[in-house]
């Protein structure tokens, strides 16, 4: 008896099992239909604040479609108002170059937009002029223009094949001498590749203009760099109107040029500075090449 009772608990504990299983699929095949309802709600919300969305970034579109074509509208408003119509173009620094010719380079004139004018296509134009070595442009609103250039100055003519051109004071080629053109200016020759050249240049002008040589720049007709490394300036006012040749070392032209005055000086107070055709410098001496025939000249 003992037997059949263990088979009987055996099989009501497998039957217990099954049904356990069948109860589980049932609540899981009822909960299903919940969440689904559930999950109705969440998605309608969802696609509304999408349309939310939407419908504010096409107000923020169109607002801002608004203002740009209302700043376009506006921009070209002003620029076309008289009030803002060019009364007064004022130029300062120029010398060389004519007020006629600031404006033609600069392609500006009186009724023109100060506020549609741009400013720095002006700057670019000037500054493309050989002549001009700085300009500021600015406008003062609401119808002025200021313009203020700083203009090369030409200190030597340089030889460049069958032309003429102005050089400034370190021998860099400015412009080309055009015919009706005229100026009292020495000829510079620069021998190639000559380290230095344009330091000795500008320093040597500058003594001049200081008055700090016994000659001036007006008396030099030609200046030259050597390949030798000799700075030679041709005087040609000097020695009676004979001309003279001075000759000084580039690397210690200074040193030289003071020694050269002691020497000039003593000429003259001996009245022999006539007769001479070379003073050179060489080292620690200077040295004086007489004509050869003074009375001849």
């Amino acid at each position: 008896m003992s037997t059949l009772t263990m088979g009987k608990q055996s099989r009501l504990n497998i039957g217990g099992k099954r049904a356990a299983r069948g109860n589980t699929r049932k609540r899981r095949k009822t909960a299903n239909p919940l969440l689904a309802r559930e999950s109705s709600p969440r998605r309608l919300a969802g696609a509304g604040q999408f349309i939310v969305r939407m419908v504010m970034l096409s107000l923020v579109l169109s607002m801002v479609a608004v203002l740009g074509v209302g700043l376009l509208y506006g921009y070209r408003y002003i620029t076309a108002h008289p009030y803002f119509d060019l009364k007064d173009i004022r130029v300062a620094g120029n010398d060389r170059l004519s007020y006629e010719d600031i404006l033609k380079t600069a392609q500006v004139e009186l009724g023109l937009n100060c506020l549609d004018m741009n400013v720095g296509e002006v700057k670019n134009r000037l500054d493309a002029n050989p002549w001009i070595d700085s300009v500021t442009v600015r406008r003062e609103l609401p119808n002025r223009l200021l313009i203020d250039v700083r203009e090369k100055v030409p200190a030597f003519w340089m030889r460049q094949g069958d032309g003429l051109y102005f050089a400034d004071a370190k021998g860099r080629v400015i412009a080309p001498m055009h015919p009706g053109e005229h100026a009292s200016l020495p000829i510079l020759s620069v021998a190639e590749d000559l380290p230095g050249g344009p330091e000795v240049l500008a320093g040597i002008l500058k003594k001049m203009a200081d008055q700090e040589t016994p000659f001036t720049q007006a008396q030099a007709a030609w200046i030259k760099l050597t390949s030798a490394h000799e700075l030679e300036i041709y005087l040609d006012g000097a020695a009676g109107g004979k001309g003279l040749t001075v000759k000084l070392s580039m690397d210690r032209w200074e040193v030289q040029l003071e020694r050269l005055k002691v020497v000039w000086r003593d000429l003259m107070r001996r009245n022999e500075f006539d007769d001479a055709a070379i003073i050179a410098a060489s080292g620690d001496k200077i040295w004086i090449q007489k004509r050869q025939n003074p009375a001849a000249g």
